[in-house]
């Protein structure tokens, strides 16, 4: 396999001047992947192989590969396997879209080869695809992006022609199927991407036209398939899509770049098209000191405060000369930056096609970063994974270690002792991840607007009356595709009460949850006569059991994975009752 070169020395950088000693210094480890390969363009990484680690998709081969398509899978952190390399049926792999199509809870794949077909290729749940079927289009397909474009919980295709200026929706039906969904009109052929620009949780999708972004237009979706697009206008600017102020509406990040045979133009900004409610943007330029390339900037909080930051790659002059520097900008909360903090230096690294990207490179809850660069007869020369080192207050519970999924650390049981209760909830989605909500009793109780890449997160404390409660957690990406757990909640007792007849009551843990670490088992019984023994049996093997109690409570520790716990309550007349509950270890 290849396993990445961990470079010796952490690196620590401190801020240019004292005046700014107050603030944080960030750090991250760099590992240098060895694989040669492109990345595949609008292909984000995703955890393909359920492991809790991001996986790669690039081109097949070295250089820009063949017209396959491949997967890196990750088996560590900051270690990736070989490429796997998958051929089309006919054509070549043009662009790719990521979901669960067949409602396995494993990140599937539609390949288009820019013709009139693309092709499904579904996951076994370890990274490895089949190719299941192949669907025929009335045009043929420049770009592709997977969401829920009509809010009934199935992940659809959105896709614009390489030579028709329409937007096009295929809708899912959740067990490996499309149906040919509206057309809407698309003044430009681009990449799309997907977000939500005025924050009405209906997609939006933005199409641009080249890399160097010469013509940029955003659609606007009504939650049934259909997008009413607004004017296109030209820039120099290439974007991706961020939250960057958390207020709940898609944001437009780029940085100018002018490209020309007779000597490119740098800039020393990051420009930024804020998403307003009434369908307009905001244009605000964030200045750095350095000069640019053209890989876009990102955005996500690395320093755990709360407020996003700006990951960027500066040249050392205006000329597109090395070396160069990933660079990361602390946000104040303010709309504006701290000085930038230098976290890796490369001489590898062309004006054209570098690439910088948030992704997870291990199982904590830290945003970590990518970098691809190139050299100057523009091969691959190298990708670069910086695992975030950064201490602070970063979100408490990791996401599940697997493509979809909630992971529930707080509240553990369906008994809470005291009031307020501590919530602790991180979520892997199909899409972006937007958001986190918690209801309770049918309210909204809250939602914390805190995500990087596929994950969103949430820490809070609510307020409970004593007495019985339902709990419903939500997650959802930028297309407002639902996750959700719900579990009853009693405020104000510390026992697991027994039901009033005979059988179980099982307060941990909750069923379908997510768990980190050592799983809670706590169940109270009620049987005719007298009771002989509790039990429970996890994955038909007998873990634990209390004798001559209504109560059974305990921790075990159990591989990652999911797992079926059954509880048994017995009489001394050989009765038997049972409760079964499944759930998931990280």
């Amino acid at each position: 396999m290849y396993r990445s070169v961990r470079i010796a020395l952490r690196l620590i950088y401190i801020l240019f001047a004292a005046t700014f000693g107050l603030a944080q210094t960030v750090t991250f480890t760099p590992d240098l992947f060895t694989n040669n390969s492109f990345l595949f363009n609008g292909a984000p990484a995703a955890d393909l192989n359920n492991d809790g680690r991001e996986d790669l998709i690039t081109r097949c081969g070295s250089g820009s590969g063949n017209g396959q398509f491949a997967i890196n899978l990750s088996t560590g952190d900051g270690v990736y396997a070989p490429q796997v390399c998958y051929s089309l049926p006919s054509g070549q792999a043009y662009s790719i879209a990521i979901g669960d199509f067949n409602g396995d809870g494993n990140l599937d794949l539609a390949v288009a080869n820019g013709t009139n077909t693309f092709y499904e290729y579904l996951n076994n749940g370890k990274g490895s695809f089949h190719l299941q079927a192949s669907f025929q289009t009335t045009a043929p397909i420049y770009s592709i992006v997977a969401a829920d474009a009509n809010h009934d919980g199935k992940i659809d295709l959105i896709w614009t022609g390489i030579n028709d200026q329409k937007l096009f929706v295929y809708f899912g039906n959740g067990d490996n199927g499309f149906t040919v969904g509206p057309v809407s009109t698309l003044n430009i052929q681009g990449r799309l991407a997907i977000g939500d620009f005025d924050g009405d949780g209906k997609v939006d999708i933005v199409s641009q036209a080249t890399q160097f972004g010469t013509s940029v237009q955003v659609a606007f979706g009504d939650g049934q398939g259909h997008f009413q697009a607004t004017a296109s206008f030209g820039t120099n600017i290439a974007y991706e899509v961020f939250d960057l102020n958390r207020d709940g509406k898609s944001d437009l990040i780029g940085i100018p770049f002018d490209f020309s045979v007779n000597g490119n133009t740098y800039y020393k900004t990051v420009n930024v098209l804020y998403g307003n409610a009434n369908r307009t943007f905001t244009a605000k330029d964030i200045p750095f000191s350095q000069c640019d390339t053209d890989a876009n900037p990102v955005a996500a909080d690395f320093n755990g405060d709360g407020i996003n930051d700006l990951a960027v790659l500066e040249a050392s002059d205006c000329q597109g000369n090395g070396p160069y520097t990933i660079n990361v900008l602390l946000g104040k909360g303010d709309g504006t930056y701290q000085p930038e903090q230098s976290v890796y230096s490369t001489h590898a690294a062309e004006a054209i096609g570098s690439q910088l990207r948030v992704l997870r490179v291990n199982r904590d809850s830290k945003p970590d970063l990518e970098f691809f660069g190139l050299t100057n007869n523009g091969t691959v020369a190298n990708t670069v994974l910086l695992t975030n080192t950064t201490p602070g207050n970063f979100p408490s519970c990791s996401p599940p270690n697997r493509g979809t999924g909630i992971t529930l650390c707080h509240p553990t049981s369906e008994v809470a002792a005291t009031s307020p209760v501590k919530f602790a909830i991180g979520a892997a989605n199909q899409t972006p991840g937007r958001k986190v909500e918690v209801w309770i009793d049918g309210k909204k109780a809250g939602e914390n607007l805190k995500g990087w890449s596929h994950y969103s997160f949430l820490d809070a404390k609510y307020a409970m009356a004593p007495g019985s409660h339902t709990v419903t957690v939500f997650s959802a990406g930028w297309d407002n595709l639902l996750q959700s757990l719900t579990f009853p909640l009693t405020v104000g007792s510390t026992q697991c009460a027994p039901p009033p007849s005979p059988g179980l009551n099982v307060c941990s843990p909750l069923n379908n949850a997510t768990i980190n670490g050592a799983v809670l088992v706590w169940a109270g019984g009620t049987a005719t006569g007298t009771i002989a023994r509790m039990e429970v049996w996890v994955d038909g093997v007998k873990q634990f059991s209390t004798f001559g109690s209504n109560t059974l409570k305990t921790k075990l520790s159990l591989a990652s994975g999911p797992h079926k716990f059954v509880f048994y309550i017995v009489n001394t007349a050989g009765q038997k009752w049972q409760q079964t509950v499944n759930a998931t270890v990280n």
